[in-house]
C-alpha cells in the first residue's frame, strides 16, 4: 500500500513522444549544429593565433598584436555558440535531484518552468547583446586596442550565439510539450 506521504517517483511509464513540431525543431537543431561548427573553429582559431603569438615571441622577440584581442573575440563566440548545442545533448549543469524524488508529472511541471525560465533569460540575454552590437555599429565604436577593431563584428557573432541559444530553449519546451524527456549528460561525479 502506498501512503499519501510516499514522494517515490509515478510507477506509470511515461508517455510516447510523438513527432508534433519536427518542423520547428529540425530546423532550430540544424542552425544549433552550425553555430556549435562555429564554436569548434574559434577555438583552433585560438589555439593557431597563442601558437603563434608563442613561436613569434620566442623566435623573433615580437609580440602579434592582434592575437590577444581576437583570442578574446573568439573565445566568446566559441562560449556563446557552442551553448546551445551544449543544451541540445544535455551537457550543461542540471540539477536532477528534485526531479527524481517527486512523481513523474510533477516533474514534468517542474522541467517545463524551468524551461520557461532559461528562455525568458535567453530572450533578455540575446535582446541585450542584439542592442549593445546594434549600437556598437550606430557609433562606430572599435576596440581600444592597436587593432582598432570595429566592435560589431564579435558582438554580432556574440550576440548570434544568444539567439541560436534562445531558439534551442523554445525546442526544448516543444520537446517537452510533445512528451520527450530532455537530455541528460553524463554525471560528474
Amino acid at each position: 500500500m502506498v501512503s499519501a506521504m510516499d514522494h517515490s517517483p509515478d510507477p506509470s511509464p511515461a508517455p510516447m513522444p510523438s513527432r508534433r513540431f519536427g518542423a520547428i525543431i529540425a530546423p532550430i537543431d540544424a542552425v544549433t549544429r552550425a553555430g556549435s561548427l562555429i564554436a569548434g573553429l574559434a577555438l583552433l582559431a585560438i589555439l593557431g593565433m597563442i601558437t603563434a603569438e608563442i613561436v613569434s615571441r620566442n623566435l623573433f622577440g615580437r609580440s602579434l598584436p592582434f592575437s590577444w584581442d581576437y583570442s578574446a573575440y573568439a573565445m566568446g563566440t566559441a562560449f556563446m555558440m557552442g551553448a546551445a548545442d551544449a543544451l541540445r545533448r544535455g551537457a550543461h549543469v542540471r540539477v536532477t535531484a528534485v526531479l527524481e524524488a517527486v512523481p513523474h508529472r510533477l516533474s514534468r511541471v517542474i522541467e517545463f518552468g524551468a524551461c520557461l525560465a532559461g528562455l525568458a533569460a535567453c530572450a533578455a540575454l540575446a535582446w541585450a547583446l542584439s542592442e549593445m552590437a546594434l549600437l556598437s555599429l550606430q557609433r562606430g565604436s572599435t576596440s581600444a586596442t592597436v587593432m582598432r577593431t570595429p566592435l560589431v563584428w564579435p558582438q554580432s557573432l556574440v550576440a548570434l550565439g544568444a539567439i541560436i541559444l534562445t531558439l534551442q530553449c523554445a525546442a526544448q519546451l516543444l520537446r517537452l510539450s510533445r512528451g520527450e524527456r530532455l537530455a541528460e549528460g553524463a554525471a560528474i561525479e
